[in-house]
């Protein structure tokens, strides 16, 4: 019987959501099929064994990097965010010849770089809506003071303010009046040197795709966010849990095949493996990319086992097809 590692936690500011999704895979995982192994990763970086998720509070065995293969045979990483979905664990991964679930080094590092991703995607004509790109490692203050000048020139309101290497909707600020640039632009610094300012959709509606998949795509039907607030931050997500999803969306079947149409290019662009969810703004008549997450939520809140759940799978069956696409 394989063993699957079950990684969570991690280093960065979605390690308490990582440990709720890992929660509910531990919970409706196969174990007929495969051995769980639950490895947690703490904030000071370093890697256990646990028995359960009670003990994560005191850890006790410590296991190497080098030493992953003796534990497990395949890891699937529930590591939302910073560290976990941006290339680091899964180069670890890679540096010591260890199977793993979901995309890879390159594609996961491309699509958590909000920038990058867009800067990317915009060279294939994706549509999406206008945005600059604000670096402060490589950019002098008189340089930011022009893009911030320009930004409040050529934008027009509601804005967006963007960590660009930040999930789950932390660090984002919606900018209604153009005084409050600057206090967004602050509060995104916090979380990342680099910073993605886009202009709003006006009308627009956010609707979500999730892929399973290498080669040949299972690819959901679009739910959509009703959302109870102006957009879907960090605590309507996972606190409030008033936003009121859709599945199917309500869509005309030529958009909705649009959408799909385009969910399948960008996966395939960014070279994605395993799974991902895929974010849109749709209008009457235009749809317009927004993100891509290559480590998805799977709380009892969360979109994309929902979203496949929607095509006939069970929680245990997607799971299950997540390994297997690895394996």
């Amino acid at each position: 019987m394989k063993k699957v590692g079950l990684f969570f936690g991690g280093l960065g500011n979605e390690a308490e959501v990582s440990v709720i999704s890992a929660r509910n895979v531990a919970e409706n995982f196969d174990h007929k099929k495969y051995e769980l192994v639950l490895v947690y990763w703490n904030k000071n970086g370093y890697f256990y064994i646990v028995k359960n998720f009670a003990e994560i509070k005191n850890p006790k065995k410590k296991i190497k990097e080098e030493d992953f293969a003796k534990y497990f045979d395949i890891a699937l990483l529930m590591t939302h965010g910073r560290y976990g979905e941006d290339g680091i664990l899964q180069g670890i991964l890679e540096r010591f010849s260890v199977k793993y679930c979901g995309c890879r080094l390159l594609s996961s590092a491309l699509c958590m770089d909000k920038a990058v991703c867009k800067r990317f995607l915009e060279g294939y004509k994706i549509k999406q809506s206008k945005f600059e790109v604000i670096d402060l490692n490589i950019l002098g203050k008189k340089e930011i003071g022009n893009v911030i000048k320009k930004i409040k020139k050529e934008f027009k309101l509601p804005m967006f303010v963007k960590p660009a290497n930040s999930g789950s909707s932390v660090g984002i600020t919606k900018i209604e009046k153009i005084s409050q640039l600057e206090k967004g632009i602050k509060i995104a610094a916090m979380h990342d040197q680099k910073i993605v300012v886009e202009e709003g959709v006006l009308g627009m509606r956010e609707v979500e795709v999730g892929v399973l998949g290498n080669n040949l795509l299972n690819v959901s039907r679009p739910g959509e966010l009703i959302l109870s607030k102006d957009f879907y931050d960090f605590d309507e997500k996972y606190k409030n849990n008033k936003t009121e999803i859709k599945i199917p969306a309500k869509l005309a079947a030529k958009q909705e095949k649009e959408i799909v149409r385009l969910a399948e290019k960008i996966y395939h662009l960014c070279d994605c493996r395993g799974f991902s969810r895929l974010d849109f703004f749709v209008t009457k008549n235009k749809v317009y990319f927004n993100e891509i997450n290559t480590l998805p939520g799977f709380t009892q809140f969360s979109m994309y086992p929902q979203l496949m759940m929607n095509k006939g799978m069970s929680y245990k069956e997607l799971v299950n097809k997540i390994i297997e696409l690895a394996l």
